[in-house]
């Protein structure tokens, strides 16, 4: 009984710092609350998880808890990577604005030459 306790209160603080972590919940951030409750459900209620996966064709609700905890790990990791590529797809553009506009500032306005040799 304490084990359910604890991962009630792991589930639930997960679920809270995720919360107070954004300010809007895009679908992946749904997508993890949605895990997490049916998490809470799964230790309140372990005998529904054998029910459920017997209903779906698999022999225990652990492993259906494992199967769908990697289907949805996955797809937290490609969504991320998407992420990531777009951001640095958004990067280059920037920099090549940058040192665009960089060089016409240059050509019209030349950056001054000390006439100093340091000698």
């Amino acid at each position: 009984m304490i084990i359910r306790l604890i991962l009630l209160s792991a589930i639930t603080s997960i679920g809270w710092l995720v919360f107070l972590r954004r300010n809007r919940l895009p679908f992946h951030i749904m997508t993890v609350f949605g895990l997490l409750a049916a998490a809470g459900v799964a230790i309140v209620f372990p005998e529904t998880t054998n029910d459920v996966a017997n209903l779906v064709g698999v022999g225990r609700g652990a492993d259906l808890v494992f199967y769908t905890a990697i289907v949805v790990v996955m797809f937290i990791l490609v969504h991320y990577y998407t992420k990531f590529v777009e951001l640095q797809t958004q990067v280059t553009q920037l920099t090549r604005e940058i040192t665009i506009l960089k060089a016409e500032v240059d050509r019209v306005a030349p950056p001054a030459v000390s006439s100093s040799s340091g000698l």
